[in-house]
């Protein structure tokens, strides 16, 4: 069977895109490219003033193939003894597939889908027996909540960077602090990409992008 696993993410950042639209928002997806083995994360998604982590799959069946990834499993591991940073986890890190067979896109909580001994096994010794189905969402709540801010799915700056920290360095061993990233730069009358060296770096260039009479969209306290 052929994966679409690109398809599916292509199709959510559409999405992502067009609720924002909707509801007066800017938005930017950023890729983690080769980055994605340390963050277990395929894309940073923004409204430039807050951040989320998302993990994408074609199918259900293919979130099975994070066990085979050792840096994941330490992640869980580490989640069940910090507290802290399992709150801005919850917060931040989400895994998105297509759910068969209506194909539309399902979203949970990242440690809540895949931290679990049906996943990495008895011999794992994590805590959950299985996915926490009740927690799954589909993409429209997903976005809703995302740009209300009523069921937190985004940190501030502060406290994504502060999770990603935690992320590169304790849980997937890396001496990193921060990602690099890449994007298009609009400004360009050529398809021109713009280099990003972290994700402080990334928030102070949509800043100055922001048109200056544009409200703040960012909430604090969350």
């Amino acid at each position: 069977m052929a994966k679409h696993e690109q398809s599916v993410i292509d199709s959510f950042n559409k999405f992502f895109e067009k609720q924002a639209t909707e509801k007066g928002r800017k938005i930017r997806s950023f890729s983690l490219d080769g980055q994605d083995a340390l963050a277990g994360a395929d894309y940073i998604l923004t409204d430039q003033s807050r951040f989320a982590l998302v993990e994408f799959k074609y199918t259900q069946t293919e979130i099975f193939d994070e066990s085979k990834k050792c840096k994941r499993l330490n992640l869980c591991t580490k989640l069940e003894h910090q507290p802290d940073m399992k709150i801005l986890h919850d917060q931040c890190h989400f895994i998105a597939w297509a759910e068969a067979p209506q194909m539309k896109a399902q979203c949970n909580i990242y440690r809540l889908e895949v931290c679990n001994k049906q996943i990495f096994g008895a011999e794992s010794g994590l805590k959950n027996k299985a996915p926490s189905i009740k927690n799954r969402i589909y993409a429209k709540q997903f976005t809703t909540e995302f740009f209300s801010g009523l069921t937190p799915r985004s940190l501030s700056l502060s406290k994504f960077e502060s999770y990603v920290e935690w992320l590169l360095q304790v849980a997937s061993g890396s001496s990193k602090s921060s990602f690099e990233l890449l994007t298009y730069d609009e400004t360009s009358d050529e398809c021109a990409m713009i280099k990003l060296s972290s994700i402080s770096a990334a928030y102070e260039w949509m800043q100055r992008r922001k048109p200056r009479d544009t409200p703040s969209t960012s909430r604090c306290g969350m």
